[in-house]
């Protein structure tokens, strides 16, 4: 497996996955940049072939941290499940497929919903990358987008990535899981409409503009949000100096 030629060097090319990419590289804080192997992102795990994971063990991923719910885990069993070197973690967020109230018009909503009611879990997340320390944690769930793209924010907020590089990492979603688009349309759930499914495995720019426009509106940025669910000074602090090149 080889690592595509983007400018950041980001996307590891998988047969399994289409979405596993690395976070750093980007622009942070006072001239800094994110540091590169520390963190990255990704869609589903259940289908990586031998191949795939030797690539992901060689990218320096130790921990993986697993964001599905059980049903997920039950039918897509993540290959690093019952791994004896990478450490596995499943923090079960909400399910963004069932996700078909009236009080969720848009993906947008649920990340608004989700810094407000999954703080609990939200805080098991960092706690769990806090531990890390050198060792690079892969952060996924189903396509890498929702879930995923609430935590990835986060951690590229507090690391002062600008805003606009935050939603386009986010919107990258959509071009990488093009070639698997169908697939993604066999788990629509009965009670869904084709219609709302169709805007639910999207990864429009407006729906990270929404999280981040809540996050500062409501708590004032990444680092205050992780300080009020509950993360220490010193998981805080752990936290971005692995987010930033020393």
């Amino acid at each position: 497996m080889t690592i595509s030629t983007n400018d950041n060097a980001r996307l590891l090319k998988l047969e399994g996955a289409f979405n596993v990419r690395d976070i750093g590289g980007y622009a942070a804080a006072e001239g800094q940049s994110v540091q590169k192997g520390r963190f990255l992102r990704a869609d589903g795990m259940h289908r990586l072939t031998t191949d795939d994971q030797e690539a992901i063990w060689g990218a320096g991923v130790r921990i993986v941290i697993d964001l599905r719910h059980q049903l997920e885990l039950d039918t897509k069993p993540n290959v690093f499940a019952a791994s004896e070197r990478i450490a596995y973690h499943n923090i079960s967020l909400i399910n963004p497929a069932t996700t078909a109230t009236m009080n969720i018009r848009c993906l947008g909503d649920m990340y608004v919903s989700m810094l407000n009611e999954c703080g609990p879990l939200l805080r098991e997340v960092f706690e769990r990358m806090a531990e890390a320390e050198g060792a690079g944690v892969l952060f996924h769930c189903t396509a890498g987008k929702d879930r995923t793209g609430v935590i990835a924010g986060l951690l590229l907020d507090l690391a002062g990535t600008p805003r606009s590089v935050i939603v386009a990492d986010y919107a990258e979603t959509e071009v990488n899981l093009a070639p698997i688009m169908n697939v993604l349309r066999e788990d629509r759930p009965p009670q869904m409409p084709a219609e709302m499914y169709e805007i639910f495995l999207g990864s429009a720019p407006e729906n990270m503009e929404m999280m981040l426009d809540h996050l500062y509106e409501a708590f004032g940025g990444a680092e205050s949000y992780l300080a009020e669910i509950g993360l220490s000074e010193a998981q805080i602090t752990g936290l971005k100096r692995m987010l930033l090149q020393p």
